[in-house]
């Protein structure tokens, strides 16, 4: 009799740690197709964590994901106001020149985007971007656009990155982040330090309204 309640009992303890452990693989498979939180392949090749974390620490939004909402249009943001400023020039609180964002040929692929910027009211264009690419899940996204420039003849690398929240009427919370990924030699500091970070946001981090034209 003894034997047969002992039995029973460590077969009871095998089919309970049987599910659990069955539980816990199907929990583990779950979090390993989960990539909310994951940036696609080609970000992370060119944007490592330690920027991304850098810049979250500043008060940026940097959405991961792999499934970005569809965010094709022409976007105002006015007025264009600098939150923070970490360069010499210690600009945050002032108000610069509104732009005007059209982003097309959006694939979720690739992650790939085309993004023109434009000062407005002076109608200049940024130069063309060497790289954008596309992250975000929900109604949420980021952009990251790397240029390679050549201010005062020094060749610097900088990234735009613009973030929000698609909504019917345009981008909540659209934020332009600017980050100084390194420059070329500058011996007499005529251009901003690598890792120089100033963000803008729409006017208290309003909306960045859709608008028809360019």
């Amino acid at each position: 009799m003894k034997n047969s309640l002992l039995r029973t009992l460590m077969i009871g303890c095998f089919v309970m740690l049987s599910i659990q452990a069955c539980k816990k693989s199907k929990d583990d498979n779950t979090n390993n197709t989960d990539n909310s939180n994951v940036f696609p392949t080609v970000i992370s090749n060119i944007a490592p964590q330690s920027m991304i974390d850098s810049l979250r620490n500043l008060g940026a939004n940097v959405y991961a994901g792999s499934t970005p909402p569809a965010v094709e249009g022409i976007y105002f943001m006015t007025p264009d106001s600098c939150v923070y400023d970490n360069s010499p020039a210690a600009s945050a609180g002032s108000i610069y020149s509104d732009y005007k964002f059209r982003f097309s040929n959006q694939d979720n692929s690739n992650f790939t985007v085309n993004v023109e910027q434009k000062a407005i009211p002076a109608n200049v264009l940024s130069a063309t971007p060497a790289k954008t690419y596309i992250s975000g899940n929900g109604n949420n996204f980021t952009i990251f656009v790397l240029r390679t420039l050549t201010p005062s003849g020094i060749t610097v690398e900088q990234f735009n990155v613009l973030s929000g929240t698609v909504t019917s009427g345009g981008i909540q919370n659209f934020q332009n982040t600017l980050y100084m990924r390194s420059k070329g030699d500058d011996p007499n500091n005529l251009v901003v330090a690598a890792g120089t970070v100033r963000r803008f946001v729409t006017g208290g981090s309003g909306l960045a309204a859709s608008v028809s034209d360019f």
